[in-house]
């Protein structure tokens, strides 16, 4: 391990302990006065901070403390230690499920939270949706002019559209690309997958694209060079992302049409100190104006469809937004019980098979 990344440890580490320090320090009537939230930090964060915390902090007369998280060991370890440090925290939906299971998570109040406009499949017993985020397929207009590759046949197809291709180099979303490429409709998707036979066909589909891939690359900011700069010609990408590089002045386009849409969710650890304090926060950040305030901070699509009524997100902007209704339907929504449990290995076949 390099000196910076031990640096960066025991700055995390530290961190952790004073957040730890501080929880179990404080009062009754301290912590009925404060809440603490935790998300993933930079950028968005503080588009979080001016467009959700801020403004819950005032309706809520409370003071929002804030801190950062690495994932679901985070959450794990606080609660092994016996100091739950956080009240509220945001983590992908496979890590909301898994730590379900394991029985880390309070359950959520719906008698405070409301859940008007919210879909019925992101409303769970412990946790709740978010925020939605789609990896769509982008490409240059500079190699394909109006005429680029719209769904997953095409991105299959080098004959019909050839250039260079990036994907996710992550397990995560490929295999049901390969089913899309193959004909599979979106909602025979995870049925397929739920069975041997359909994951010998998805990973026999996506051995077909595998070395004619040039890039699989490992972050958003890389996903957003590659196109930016012309290394690759179509590429699997976060859609917000994608935003990013048109709003640089590169013309580059995408469709929702056979996107792969994922959610986090908000969850409150088992033990957390200030529970009631967190139902409010969590109605607070769900709520339409809080949800459309944030798209309009970040090209995320919110989880409450509410906020397209607010009259906070132009129409102009609405129609690009992930989860309008007009673009939602287009999209398959990834299914986190399908990796739980065998995650590592489907992540090691993948890796076996992008290095051949």
């Amino acid at each position: 391990m390099s000196s910076t990344n031990l640096s960066k440890n025991f700055f995390r580490t530290t961190m952790l302990c004073g957040v730890f320090a501080a929880a179990l320090a404080s009062g009754p009537a301290a912590a009925a006065s404060e809440v603490v939230f935790s998300s993933w930090g930079g950028s968005f964060q503080d588009a979080l901070r001016s467009a959700m915390l801020k403004p819950a902090a005032t309706a809520l007369k409370v003071t929002v403390k804030e801190d950062t998280t690495n994932g679901i060991q985070d959450v794990r370890a606080q609660i092994s230690a016996g100091a739950v440090a956080w009240d509220v925290t945001e983590q992908d939906l496979p890590s909301c499920e898994t730590l379900k299971r394991e029985g880390k998570l309070e359950p959520i109040d719906y008698s405070i939270v409301d859940t008007p406009g919210i879909p019925e499949g992101l409303i769970n017993s412990h946790y709740i949706g978010f925020i939605n985020f789609t990896k769509v397929i982008a490409y240059r207009k500079d190699v394909f002019g109006d005429k680029g590759p719209s769904n997953w046949a095409d991105f299959w197809d080098t004959k019909k559209f050839p250039g260079k291709r990036a994907m996710h180099g992550k397990v995560n979303y490929n295999l049901e690309a390969a089913l899309m490429a193959d004909g599979v409709p979106m909602g025979e998707v995870y049925k397929l997958l739920a069975t041997d036979e359909g994951k010998a066909r998805a990973w026999s589909k996506l051995a077909e694209i595998a070395p004619k891939v040039t890039v699989w690359y490992r972050g958003g900011s890389q996903s957003a060079q590659l196109l930016r700069d012309g290394e690759v010609d179509m590429i699997h990408m976060g859609h917000n992302r994608v935003e990013s590089v048109m709003g640089s002045g590169i013309d580059v386009a995408y469709a929702f049409d056979g996107g792969t849409m994922d959610i986090d969710c908000l969850l409150v650890p088992k033990g957390a100190p200030n529970k009631a304090n967190a139902m409010r926060l969590i109605n607070q950040l769900l709520s339409a104006k809080s949800q459309a305030r944030l798209a309009m901070a970040m090209p995320l699509g919110p989880v409450n469809a509410g906020a397209f009524d607010t009259g906070i997100i132009p129409k102009e902007t609405a129609i690009k937004v992930n989860t309008h209704p007009s673009n939602y339907d287009k999209q398959l929504l990834v299914d986190p019980n399908f990796y739980i449990g065998q995650l590592g290995e489907l992540t090691e076949k993948f890796d076996t098979l992008i290095q051949q």
